[in-house]
């Protein structure tokens, strides 16, 4: 899949790249391998971000501290829940939704 990623909070918006990332499975969801309880694969079909972003902690560092980057900017998206892991509750499969998340970077 293609997708926006930073790398470099210094450079802001300049150190935007279009990327191929690996598209994430839905079995390693269910197992909750990467994953976390209640989260959801979604295909996305439009998406939106900020400038602001950029200066969240949450784009830079998890919420153990640890560097997340190359991270993917972008908190507002619509498209389709193609998998769901253990305890998601309200989102059914192939329901067309749309989302105010934070994207798991797989």
């Amino acid at each position: 899949m293609k997708a926006i990623v930073v790398t470099d909070q210094a450079v802001g918006t300049a150190g935007m790249k279009l990327v191929e990332r690996p598209e994430p499975q839905g079995v390693a969801l269910a197992s909750l391998s990467g994953a976390n309880y209640g989260d959801v694969v979604v295909q996305v079909h439009a998406s939106g971000f900020t400038g602001n972003e950029l200066s969240w902690p949450s784009t830079w560092i998890d919420r153990l501290g640890r560097d997340r980057t190359p991270s993917i900017p972008g908190h507002e998206l619509a498209g389709v829940v193609t998998a769901r892991s253990y305890g998601t509750t309200g989102l059914s499969a192939w329901r067309t939704s749309l989302l105010t998340t934070t994207v798991l970077d797989v």
